[in-house]
């Protein structure tokens, strides 16, 4: 669960996704760190109908997911689960929600809104984004390394139930099966970790 130093109580997360070269070898820094995708800038609309990019999250952490309003059953699940990652940090600024529609032909602002009123989300808090539906794919396939279902005759669609813990640096740090509480259980518990690293680090 955790990489932690033999005789200390610290423990810190792991970071996925290292970049790689054409060969497929791990790309090491000056210092003989590797170095790790970082998630990219993006610019959507949310369900108040404000323009959000990166630049609100900064200097926090947060946690993804990818879901669209008419999803029957996995996206309300998943949505129920956030619901309890709000309600932990609720009265910590420094960590926020984010959840990216798939579906942007149908999930509207006006849509997003009522959804987001339906889980209790809070302003500022909780975002849910809408935008061009080419930059929300490429986001969840290169930023975030979602795969896509394809289907003869049909657009792309991705239909995922991960969420994604982002931290300060834009690096995936964990990843979770968004509909199973004990996951989320686990999310949460990951997402102290990575604050009291902060903390300590200052």
């Amino acid at each position: 669960m955790f990489l932690g130093k033999f005789g200390e109580h610290h423990f810190t997360l792991k970071t996925y996704f290292p970049e790689v070269d054409d060969s497929g070898e791990a790309l090491i820094d000056t210092k003989g760190d590797t170095i790790f995708h970082q998630v990219p800038s993006f610019k959507f609309v949310s369900q108040q109908g404000q323009s959000i990019t990166e630049k609100q999250l900064a200097g926090g952490i947060y946690v993804a997911n990818f879901f669209f309003a008419t999803c029957p059953d996995v996206c309300k699940k998943m949505s129920s689960q956030m619901v309890r990652v709000q309600e932990a940090f609720e009265n910590n600024p420094s960590v926020k929600l984010v959840s990216y529609t798939v579906n942007p032909e149908h999930d509207s602002v006006e849509v997003l809104a009522n959804y987001a009123a339906m889980y209790g989300a809070m302003p500022g808090k909780w975002f849910f984004l809408t935008g061009e539906r080419e930059k929300i794919y490429e986001l969840a396939k290169k930023g975030f390394y979602l795969p896509v279902q394809q289907v003869a005759g049909q657009q792309d669609f991705i239909h995922s139930e991960k969420f994604m813990l982002v931290d300060k640096e834009q690096h995936v740090r964990g990843i979770y099966d968004g509909t199973d509480p004990a996951e989320v259980d686990r999310l949460i518990t990951e997402i102290n970790v990575l604050l009291d690293g902060y903390s300590k680090s200052k």
